[in-house]
Protein backbone atom coordinates (compact mmCIF):
# COMPACT_ATOMS: atom_id res chain seq x y z
CA UNK A 1 0.00 0.00 0.00
CA UNK A 2 3.04 2.40 0.96
CA UNK A 3 4.01 1.83 -2.40
CA UNK A 4 0.60 2.92 -4.19
CA UNK A 5 0.64 5.78 -2.16
CA UNK A 6 3.69 6.87 -3.27
CA UNK A 7 2.74 6.64 -7.16
CA UNK A 8 0.61 8.98 -6.63
CA UNK A 9 2.44 11.23 -4.59
CA UNK A 10 5.04 11.14 -7.54
CA UNK A 11 3.22 11.54 -10.41
CA UNK A 12 0.77 14.21 -9.54
CA UNK A 13 4.07 15.90 -8.19
CA UNK A 14 4.96 15.96 -12.13
CA UNK A 15 1.64 17.82 -12.95
CA UNK A 16 2.20 19.63 -9.72
CA UNK A 17 5.68 21.17 -11.26
CA UNK A 18 4.03 21.81 -14.56
CA UNK A 19 0.63 22.89 -14.38
CA UNK A 20 0.82 26.28 -12.59
CA UNK A 21 3.10 28.34 -14.57
CA UNK A 22 2.82 26.01 -17.93
CA UNK A 23 1.36 28.68 -19.68
CA UNK A 24 3.45 31.92 -18.30
CA UNK A 25 6.62 29.61 -19.30
CA UNK A 26 5.65 29.42 -23.17
CA UNK A 27 4.85 33.04 -23.00
CA UNK A 28 7.80 33.57 -21.56
CA UNK A 29 10.54 31.60 -23.55
CA UNK A 30 8.76 30.77 -26.39
CA UNK A 31 6.94 33.81 -26.45
CA UNK A 32 3.50 31.90 -27.40
CA UNK A 33 0.57 34.01 -28.74
CA UNK A 34 -3.09 33.08 -26.44
CA UNK A 35 -3.98 31.02 -29.50
CA UNK A 36 -0.80 29.24 -29.73
CA UNK A 37 -1.47 28.08 -26.12
CA UNK A 38 -4.79 27.33 -26.61
CA UNK A 39 -3.33 25.00 -29.56
CA UNK A 40 -0.44 23.24 -27.39
CA UNK A 41 -3.08 22.26 -24.70
CA UNK A 42 -4.99 20.78 -27.29
CA UNK A 43 -1.81 19.07 -29.09
CA UNK A 44 -0.85 17.48 -25.57
CA UNK A 45 -4.59 16.08 -25.30
CA UNK A 46 -4.56 14.33 -28.36
CA UNK A 47 -3.16 11.46 -27.79
CA UNK A 48 -5.82 11.16 -25.13
CA UNK A 49 -7.78 9.83 -27.71
CA UNK A 50 -6.42 7.02 -28.27
CA UNK A 51 -3.15 6.22 -25.95
CA UNK A 52 -5.37 5.95 -23.10
CA UNK A 53 -7.59 3.27 -24.38
CA UNK A 54 -4.67 1.22 -26.04
CA UNK A 55 -2.51 1.17 -23.11
CA UNK A 56 -5.48 -0.02 -20.05
CA UNK A 57 -6.61 -2.38 -23.11
CA UNK A 58 -2.52 -3.88 -22.72
CA UNK A 59 -3.09 -3.42 -18.87
CA UNK A 60 -6.58 -5.66 -18.89
CA UNK A 61 -5.18 -8.27 -21.55
CA UNK A 62 -0.88 -8.95 -21.59
CA UNK A 63 1.32 -6.30 -20.38
CA UNK A 64 2.25 -5.72 -16.68
CA UNK A 65 1.08 -2.08 -15.74
CA UNK A 66 3.61 -1.73 -13.74
CA UNK A 67 5.86 -1.74 -16.59
CA UNK A 68 3.91 0.49 -18.78
CA UNK A 69 4.22 3.25 -16.55
CA UNK A 70 7.72 2.74 -16.05
CA UNK A 71 8.12 3.30 -20.02
CA UNK A 72 5.88 6.27 -19.58
CA UNK A 73 7.73 7.62 -17.19
CA UNK A 74 11.28 7.64 -18.71
CA UNK A 75 9.56 9.02 -22.23
CA UNK A 76 8.06 11.91 -20.34
CA UNK A 77 11.15 13.14 -19.09
CA UNK A 78 13.04 12.50 -22.07
CA UNK A 79 9.98 14.75 -23.89
CA UNK A 80 10.07 17.27 -21.20
CA UNK A 81 13.59 17.78 -21.18
CA UNK A 82 13.71 18.37 -24.97
CA UNK A 83 11.08 21.18 -24.48
CA UNK A 84 13.64 23.12 -21.99
CA UNK A 85 16.05 23.01 -24.63
CA UNK A 86 13.75 23.71 -27.73
CA UNK A 87 13.66 27.53 -29.07
CA UNK A 88 11.21 26.72 -32.16
CA UNK A 89 6.95 27.17 -31.47
CA UNK A 90 6.91 24.16 -34.33
CA UNK A 91 9.28 21.65 -32.57
CA UNK A 92 8.39 22.86 -28.78
CA UNK A 93 4.23 21.98 -30.43
CA UNK A 94 5.14 18.82 -31.79
CA UNK A 95 6.48 17.87 -28.56
CA UNK A 96 3.69 18.71 -26.46
CA UNK A 97 2.34 15.85 -28.85
CA UNK A 98 4.84 13.73 -27.54
CA UNK A 99 4.76 14.56 -23.95
CA UNK A 100 0.93 14.03 -24.49
CA UNK A 101 1.50 10.64 -25.71
CA UNK A 102 3.54 9.56 -22.70
CA UNK A 103 1.66 11.50 -19.89
CA UNK A 104 -2.40 10.90 -20.82
CA UNK A 105 -2.46 7.25 -19.72
CA UNK A 106 -0.41 7.17 -16.76
CA UNK A 107 -3.26 8.55 -14.49
CA UNK A 108 -5.62 6.42 -15.73
CA UNK A 109 -4.21 3.40 -16.03
CA UNK A 110 -2.86 4.22 -11.99
CA UNK A 111 -6.52 4.01 -11.45
CA UNK A 112 -7.27 0.85 -12.80
CA UNK A 113 -4.02 -0.45 -11.29
CA UNK A 114 -5.23 0.93 -7.32
CA UNK A 115 -9.04 -0.95 -8.29
CA UNK A 116 -7.45 -3.93 -9.95
CA UNK A 117 -5.45 -4.25 -6.66
CA UNK A 118 -8.33 -2.91 -4.19
CA UNK A 119 -10.27 -6.07 -5.74
CA UNK A 120 -7.91 -8.54 -5.18
CA UNK A 121 -7.39 -7.77 -1.34
CA UNK A 122 -11.55 -7.78 -1.49
CA UNK A 123 -11.64 -11.17 -2.78
CA UNK A 124 -8.88 -12.64 -0.05
CA UNK A 125 -11.01 -10.80 2.50
CA UNK A 126 -7.86 -8.07 2.82
CA UNK A 127 -8.90 -4.45 4.32
CA UNK A 128 -7.72 -2.03 2.03
CA UNK A 129 -7.34 1.95 1.47
CA UNK A 130 -10.85 3.53 0.03
CA UNK A 131 -9.44 5.40 -3.31
CA UNK A 132 -10.25 8.95 -1.91
CA UNK A 133 -7.70 7.96 1.35
CA UNK A 134 -5.00 6.62 -1.49
CA UNK A 135 -6.07 9.42 -3.87
CA UNK A 136 -5.40 12.25 -1.27
CA UNK A 137 -1.29 11.44 -1.54
CA UNK A 138 -1.78 12.76 -5.08
CA UNK A 139 -3.16 15.69 -4.10
CA UNK A 140 -0.24 16.06 -1.67
CA UNK A 141 2.22 15.73 -4.09
CA UNK A 142 0.94 18.32 -6.18
CA UNK A 143 1.60 20.76 -3.63
CA UNK A 144 5.31 19.74 -3.56
CA UNK A 145 6.95 21.31 -6.29
CA UNK A 146 5.45 24.64 -6.19
CA UNK A 147 7.05 24.67 -2.50
CA UNK A 148 10.48 23.68 -4.28
CA UNK A 149 9.94 26.02 -6.58
CA UNK A 150 9.20 29.02 -4.56
CA UNK A 151 13.04 29.76 -3.82
CA UNK A 152 14.45 30.06 -6.93
CA UNK A 153 11.48 31.70 -8.24
CA UNK A 154 11.85 34.00 -5.42
CA UNK A 155 15.58 34.80 -6.69
CA UNK A 156 14.82 35.78 -10.16
CA UNK A 157 14.71 32.19 -11.78
CA UNK A 158 12.78 32.13 -15.35
CA UNK A 159 9.31 30.17 -15.41
CA UNK A 160 11.92 27.14 -17.40
CA UNK A 161 12.52 25.90 -13.73
CA UNK A 162 9.61 23.84 -13.58
CA UNK A 163 10.69 21.43 -16.42
CA UNK A 164 13.80 20.29 -14.31
CA UNK A 165 11.31 20.26 -11.50
CA UNK A 166 8.81 17.69 -13.48
CA UNK A 167 11.74 15.68 -15.34
CA UNK A 168 13.19 14.79 -11.71
CA UNK A 169 9.97 13.82 -10.13
CA UNK A 170 8.81 11.73 -13.48
CA UNK A 171 12.07 9.57 -12.42
CA UNK A 172 11.37 8.88 -9.39
CA UNK A 173 7.97 7.86 -10.26
CA UNK A 174 9.93 5.58 -12.71
CA UNK A 175 11.81 4.30 -10.14
CA UNK A 176 8.88 3.90 -7.16
CA UNK A 177 6.93 1.61 -10.28
CA UNK A 178 9.66 -1.16 -9.69
CA UNK A 179 8.27 -1.39 -6.13
CA UNK A 180 4.56 -1.79 -6.98
CA UNK A 181 2.70 -5.57 -6.20
CA UNK A 182 1.56 -7.34 -9.21
CA UNK A 183 -2.15 -7.75 -9.57
CA UNK A 184 -4.14 -11.16 -10.95
CA UNK A 185 -5.18 -10.90 -14.40
CA UNK A 186 -8.53 -11.82 -14.94
CA UNK A 187 -8.85 -14.98 -17.13
CA UNK A 188 -10.67 -14.85 -21.02
CA UNK A 189 -14.54 -14.96 -20.39
CA UNK A 190 -15.20 -16.87 -23.13
CA UNK A 191 -16.92 -15.21 -24.61
CA UNK A 192 -14.54 -12.98 -26.69
CA UNK A 193 -15.09 -9.76 -26.34
CA UNK A 194 -12.96 -6.92 -26.35
CA UNK A 195 -12.38 -4.98 -22.58
CA UNK A 196 -12.66 -1.94 -24.84
CA UNK A 197 -15.50 -2.48 -26.49
CA UNK A 198 -17.01 -3.40 -23.38
CA UNK A 199 -15.97 -0.20 -21.61
CA UNK A 200 -17.13 1.97 -24.27
CA UNK A 201 -20.66 0.46 -23.93
CA UNK A 202 -20.68 0.60 -20.24
CA UNK A 203 -20.39 4.58 -20.30
CA UNK A 204 -22.73 5.46 -22.51
CA UNK A 205 -25.46 2.65 -21.19
CA UNK A 206 -28.70 4.33 -20.00
CA UNK A 207 -27.35 4.63 -16.52
CA UNK A 208 -24.17 6.24 -16.88
CA UNK A 209 -24.54 8.24 -20.19
CA UNK A 210 -26.08 11.34 -18.70
CA UNK A 211 -22.96 11.69 -16.48
CA UNK A 212 -20.65 11.29 -19.63
CA UNK A 213 -22.36 13.79 -21.40
CA UNK A 214 -22.05 15.88 -18.60
CA UNK A 215 -18.60 15.33 -18.07
CA UNK A 216 -18.13 16.49 -21.23
CA UNK A 217 -18.70 19.92 -20.32
CA UNK A 218 -17.47 20.18 -17.49
CA UNK A 219 -14.26 18.70 -18.88
CA UNK A 220 -14.04 21.44 -21.83
CA UNK A 221 -14.64 24.01 -18.61
CA UNK A 222 -11.43 22.92 -16.75
CA UNK A 223 -9.40 22.95 -20.32
CA UNK A 224 -10.44 26.84 -20.48
CA UNK A 225 -9.89 27.32 -16.88
CA UNK A 226 -6.20 25.47 -16.50
CA UNK A 227 -4.94 26.33 -19.98
CA UNK A 228 -5.23 30.45 -18.84
CA UNK A 229 -5.55 30.71 -15.43
CA UNK A 230 -1.85 31.26 -14.52
CA UNK A 231 -2.11 33.81 -17.65
CA UNK A 232 -4.95 35.87 -15.70
CA UNK A 233 -3.18 35.86 -12.58
CA UNK A 234 0.06 36.96 -14.32
CA UNK A 235 -1.62 39.79 -16.39
CA UNK A 236 -4.69 40.63 -15.66
CA UNK A 237 -4.44 40.65 -11.84
CA UNK A 238 -0.65 41.47 -11.56
CA UNK A 239 0.51 38.44 -9.13
CA UNK A 240 4.14 37.81 -9.79
CA UNK A 241 5.30 34.39 -10.89
CA UNK A 242 6.45 33.01 -7.30
CA UNK A 243 3.29 33.40 -5.83
CA UNK A 244 0.64 32.14 -8.75
CA UNK A 245 1.52 28.48 -7.94
CA UNK A 246 1.57 28.97 -3.83
CA UNK A 247 -2.09 30.90 -4.42
CA UNK A 248 -2.70 28.07 -6.84
CA UNK A 249 -2.29 25.37 -3.93
CA UNK A 250 -3.98 26.78 -1.40
CA UNK A 251 -6.84 25.57 -3.00
CA UNK A 252 -5.07 22.18 -3.50
CA UNK A 253 -4.29 22.30 0.11
CA UNK A 254 -8.03 22.74 1.31
CA UNK A 255 -8.40 19.52 -1.77
CA UNK A 256 -6.88 17.03 1.03
CA UNK A 257 -9.52 17.70 3.75
CA UNK A 258 -12.39 17.12 0.79
CA UNK A 259 -10.82 14.15 -0.41
CA UNK A 260 -10.50 12.58 3.18
CA UNK A 261 -14.36 12.96 3.93
CA UNK A 262 -15.49 11.95 1.39
CA UNK A 263 -16.66 8.81 2.67
CA UNK A 264 -18.06 10.97 5.35
CA UNK A 265 -20.14 12.83 2.60
CA UNK A 266 -21.33 9.95 0.60
CA UNK A 267 -23.52 8.99 3.52
CA UNK A 268 -24.98 12.38 3.39
CA UNK A 269 -25.55 13.25 0.31
CA UNK A 270 -24.50 10.53 -1.96
CA UNK A 271 -21.10 10.78 -4.61
CA UNK A 272 -23.70 12.12 -7.27
CA UNK A 273 -24.42 15.25 -4.26
CA UNK A 274 -20.55 16.01 -4.07
CA UNK A 275 -20.29 16.32 -7.77
CA UNK A 276 -23.25 18.83 -7.86
CA UNK A 277 -21.63 20.94 -5.23
CA UNK A 278 -18.14 20.86 -6.74
CA UNK A 279 -19.47 22.24 -9.93
CA UNK A 280 -21.66 24.71 -8.97
CA UNK A 281 -18.18 25.89 -6.87
CA UNK A 282 -16.31 25.48 -10.31
CA UNK A 283 -19.50 28.28 -11.77
CA UNK A 284 -18.54 30.40 -9.14
CA UNK A 285 -15.18 30.49 -9.05
CA UNK A 286 -14.64 31.43 -12.75
CA UNK A 287 -17.48 34.13 -12.41
CA UNK A 288 -16.05 35.35 -9.22
CA UNK A 289 -12.46 35.61 -10.91
CA UNK A 290 -14.02 37.51 -13.96
CA UNK A 291 -15.85 40.01 -11.53
CA UNK A 292 -13.48 41.43 -9.24
CA UNK A 293 -10.24 40.48 -10.64
CA UNK A 294 -7.90 41.09 -7.66
CA UNK A 295 -5.16 39.15 -5.44
CA UNK A 296 -8.09 38.37 -2.76
CA UNK A 297 -10.42 36.88 -4.69
CA UNK A 298 -7.85 34.84 -6.30
CA UNK A 299 -7.12 33.68 -2.71
CA UNK A 300 -10.51 33.40 -1.85
CA UNK A 301 -11.65 31.41 -5.08
CA UNK A 302 -9.50 28.17 -3.72
CA UNK A 303 -11.85 27.50 -1.57
CA UNK A 304 -14.16 25.50 -3.29
CA UNK A 305 -11.46 24.53 -5.29
CA UNK A 306 -11.59 20.53 -3.61
CA UNK A 307 -14.92 19.70 -4.39
CA UNK A 308 -14.26 21.07 -7.93
CA UNK A 309 -11.53 18.13 -8.09
CA UNK A 310 -14.05 15.90 -7.09
CA UNK A 311 -16.77 16.74 -9.11
CA UNK A 312 -14.21 16.10 -12.10
CA UNK A 313 -11.04 13.78 -11.24
CA UNK A 314 -12.32 11.52 -8.15
CA UNK A 315 -16.15 11.43 -8.51
CA UNK A 316 -16.02 10.24 -11.99
CA UNK A 317 -13.43 7.46 -11.28
CA UNK A 318 -15.56 5.69 -8.51
CA UNK A 319 -18.58 5.84 -10.54
CA UNK A 320 -16.74 3.85 -13.47
CA UNK A 321 -15.47 1.40 -11.38
CA UNK A 322 -18.99 0.57 -10.45
CA UNK A 323 -19.33 0.23 -13.93
CA UNK A 324 -16.63 -2.16 -14.71
CA UNK A 325 -16.27 -5.73 -14.35
CA UNK A 326 -12.53 -7.86 -13.99
CA UNK A 327 -12.77 -7.66 -17.69
CA UNK A 328 -12.22 -4.04 -18.02
CA UNK A 329 -11.26 -2.69 -15.11
CA UNK A 330 -8.43 -1.02 -16.32
CA UNK A 331 -9.87 -0.48 -19.73
CA UNK A 332 -13.19 1.56 -18.52
CA UNK A 333 -10.43 4.17 -16.91
CA UNK A 334 -8.83 4.56 -20.59
CA UNK A 335 -12.11 4.43 -22.18
CA UNK A 336 -13.36 7.00 -20.60
CA UNK A 337 -10.54 9.24 -20.91
CA UNK A 338 -10.47 8.97 -24.76
CA UNK A 339 -14.09 9.11 -25.46
CA UNK A 340 -14.85 12.12 -22.69
CA UNK A 341 -12.34 13.76 -21.25
CA UNK A 342 -9.34 13.73 -23.89
CA UNK A 343 -11.99 14.90 -26.76
CA UNK A 344 -13.40 17.57 -24.48
CA UNK A 345 -9.71 19.12 -23.71
CA UNK A 346 -8.75 18.63 -27.30
CA UNK A 347 -11.97 20.79 -28.45
CA UNK A 348 -11.81 22.86 -25.14
CA UNK A 349 -7.96 23.83 -25.85
CA UNK A 350 -8.29 25.20 -29.38
CA UNK A 351 -11.49 26.82 -27.91
CA UNK A 352 -10.26 28.73 -25.60
CA UNK A 353 -7.77 29.88 -27.28
CA UNK A 354 -9.94 31.25 -29.98
CA UNK A 355 -11.73 32.99 -27.32
CA UNK A 356 -8.59 34.54 -25.37
CA UNK A 357 -7.77 35.92 -29.15
CA UNK A 358 -11.18 37.31 -29.32
CA UNK A 359 -12.41 38.00 -26.09
CA UNK A 360 -9.36 38.69 -24.11
CA UNK A 361 -8.99 36.26 -20.80
CA UNK A 362 -11.40 37.25 -18.46
CA UNK A 363 -13.96 36.26 -21.92
CA UNK A 364 -11.48 32.70 -21.18
CA UNK A 365 -13.69 32.78 -17.63
CA UNK A 366 -17.34 33.71 -18.97
CA UNK A 367 -17.05 31.14 -21.24
CA UNK A 368 -15.67 28.30 -18.58
CA UNK A 369 -18.58 29.26 -16.38
CA UNK A 370 -20.82 28.70 -19.50
CA UNK A 371 -19.48 25.38 -20.08
CA UNK A 372 -19.32 24.27 -16.49
CA UNK A 373 -23.08 25.57 -15.91
CA UNK A 374 -24.22 23.05 -18.83
CA UNK A 375 -22.24 20.23 -16.94
CA UNK A 376 -23.91 20.68 -13.50
CA UNK A 377 -28.00 21.01 -15.11
CA UNK A 378 -27.26 18.09 -17.06
CA UNK A 379 -25.69 16.50 -13.83
CA UNK A 380 -28.23 17.31 -11.39
CA UNK A 381 -31.33 17.13 -13.19
CA UNK A 382 -30.43 14.35 -15.61
CA UNK A 383 -28.31 11.67 -14.50
CA UNK A 384 -29.34 8.92 -11.84
CA UNK A 385 -27.07 7.56 -8.88
CA UNK A 386 -24.91 4.60 -9.79
CA UNK A 387 -25.22 1.70 -7.03
CA UNK A 388 -22.16 0.04 -5.51
CA UNK A 389 -21.18 -3.01 -6.08
CA UNK A 390 -22.17 -3.77 -2.55
CA UNK A 391 -25.59 -2.23 -2.99
CA UNK A 392 -26.21 -4.20 -6.41
CA UNK A 393 -25.14 -7.58 -4.68
CA UNK A 394 -27.87 -7.13 -2.56
CA UNK A 395 -30.70 -8.05 -4.42
CA UNK A 396 -33.57 -5.85 -2.39
CA UNK A 397 -31.71 -2.72 -3.50
CA UNK A 398 -33.69 -1.19 -5.96
CA UNK A 399 -33.60 2.37 -6.36
CA UNK A 400 -35.82 5.01 -8.91
CA UNK A 401 -34.62 8.01 -10.31
CA UNK A 402 -36.36 9.94 -7.92
CA UNK A 403 -34.80 8.12 -4.84
CA UNK A 404 -31.18 8.15 -6.56
CA UNK A 405 -31.24 12.32 -6.48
Amino acid sequence: MNAVRRQFFLSYAVIGSVMPLMTVFLREQGEFSYFQIGLAMSLMSIPMLCSPALITLLADRKVDARRILAVAFLCSATVLSLIFFSTSITLTLTLFIFHGLAFVAMLPLQDGYYFSLAEDSRKSGVSFLEYPLVRVWGTIGFILPSLILYVPLSRGAAASAIIPCAVGFCLLSLANSFTLSPVSRPLPDGRGKLPTGEALRAIFAPNARWLSIGLFFGFMAASSYYAFIGNYLDEEVGISKKHIGLIINIGVLLEIGCTIIIPQMQRLIHLKGIMVLGLTCMVARMLALSFFPSTAVAVVSQIGHGFEVIALYIGPVMFLNRLASDQFRNSIQGVFTMAISGTAKVIGGVAAGLVATSFGLTGVLYWGAGLATCSLLIIAFLFSRIPTKEERENTEFEVSPEEAS
